[in-house]
């Protein structure tokens, strides 16, 4: 018995009574015993498949960024977690112009070893389309879809002509099929927009979209559809607006599995969606999941941890464990839907060392500790503080 064998063992009877939505009752008479007995004499069911994927917020460069000497400092403290898992998703929120000089706000750009550091460090896709996306014009939007179709990874946003429609990525990966797409709902500009999956949020596009969106899904079949959205919402907000919500659920009901949301660059809740006719967890919305790294948090406020721009500094990590597994009928083994069979947030923050590097760090209580070992407590009272704050934000779980 492998140890995913007995992962599955352990988590699927707490799954039935976490997730569940409705309740059926156990007839005991002896037809069901003996049904029962029938059961247990079928022959094992094979092993579980099981799949983990992690997701991040916002790739950001500010100038305070870019300046570093060496880039693989920002992800060193969560490359093991990268690497463990099965596929890491990032939004990238800048061009990668090669031509082109370092450029931070209100038009950015990052040559080639920036975006490598983060791939080196673990992430696999990559969502390249956001309001900063063609900030570079048509040579940056070419510049950047050259850089990763060149790199072991897979993306999606860009489009590969004016008149191709929405680019996606068939992922196979240890036995799954993993459906991907990137859209943004809002640009700076009009630049060369055509070549980029761009959804403007009107109620008669997001009809046509979620249109496409089925249509992709039945032309591929797949474990996971999963979808990029950047969202056309007030930066730094976290209320989440129930117009918003509905979209999302909309999306779910068009063949998408998996919402993963950013734009706002704070964190914000995440839910697990189970079906509400067998209480099974199957689907996941993120709306924000904040800033994996940037230069938005340059002065903490020491005095007031719970400053709202201060948010701009902390995110999270989603991790999703899915497994899907065989059930035995009567006309044989039939391949079941993929479940949800754990969440687990890792919450991180933009950490400025004394060298000035910005780096993300775990944020937990280890690192406070470490932070009070180098003598550095205003630092370590301060990351307490926001601990304490980000812990407010959440999971939900719903049926529907």
């Amino acid at each position: 018995m492998t140890s995913r064998t007995i992962l599955f063992i352990l988590i699927f009877p707490l799954l039935a009574l976490v997730y569940s939505c409705t309740t059926t009752a156990v007839p005991d008479t002896p037809q069901a015993q003996a049904a029962t007995a029938i059961e247990t004499a079928k022959p094992p069911v094979p092993e579980t498949q099981e799949l983990l994927l992690t997701f991040a917020g916002d790739i950001m460069a500010h100038s305070v960024n870019f300046q570093m000497d060496d880039y693989s400092l920002i992800y060193a403290d969560i490359a093991d977690i990268l690497h463990s898992d099965d596929l890491s998703f990032a939004n990238m929120e800048t061009p990668v112009h090669t031509e082109r000089p370092y450029e931070s706000y209100p038009t950015f750009n990052v040559q080639a070893p920036y975006a490598a550091a983060a791939i080196e460090a673990g992430f696999d896709v990559f969502s390249l389309a956001n309001n900063h996306s063609n900030d570079q014009d048509a040579q940056g939007i070419d510049s950047t879809a050259r850089f990763f179709a060149s790199q072991p990874v897979y993306a999606a946003g860009i489009r590969s002509t004016n008149e191709s429609g929405l680019s996606y990525q068939l992922i196979e990966k240890d036995g799954w099929t993993i459906l991907f797409a990137a859209v943004t709902e809002i640009l700076n500009s009009t630049h060369d927009i055509e070549r980029l999956d761009y959804i403007p949020p009107t109620q008669e596009s997001r009809e046509r979209f979620r249109a496409e969106l089925a249509a992709l899904r039945a032309a591929h079949p797949c474990d996971l559809f999963i979808l990029s959205l950047h969202t056309n919402e007030a930066e730094y907000v976290p209320d989440i607006q129930p117009e918003r919500r509905q979209y999302y659920y909309s999306l779910l009901d068009s063949g998408v599995d998996i919402v993963w949301a950013n734009h706002p660059h704070i964190a914000k809740e995440w839910e697990v969606v189970a079906d509400a006719q067998t209480g099974t967890p199957n689907k996941l919305v993120m709306y924000a999941l904040g800033n994996t790294i940037s230069g938005q948090r340059t002065n903490p406020n020491f005095q007031n941890p719970a400053a709202s721009r201060d948010y701009t500094g902390d995110g999270y990590l989603i991790q999703a464990r899915f497994i899907k597994r065989a059930a035995s009928s009567e006309h044989g083994l039939a391949e079941l839907p993929p479940m949800l069979v754990q969440t687990e947030p890792i919450l991180i923050t933009t950490y400025i060392t004394p060298e000035r590097h910005y780096v993300i760090r775990k944020l937990n209580e280890a690192f406070i500790a470490e932070l009070y070992d180098e003598q550095l407590a205003e630092y370590a009272q301060y990351f307490s503080a926001r601990m304490k704050l980000m812990h407010n934000i959440g999971e939900k779980h719903i049926c529907r």
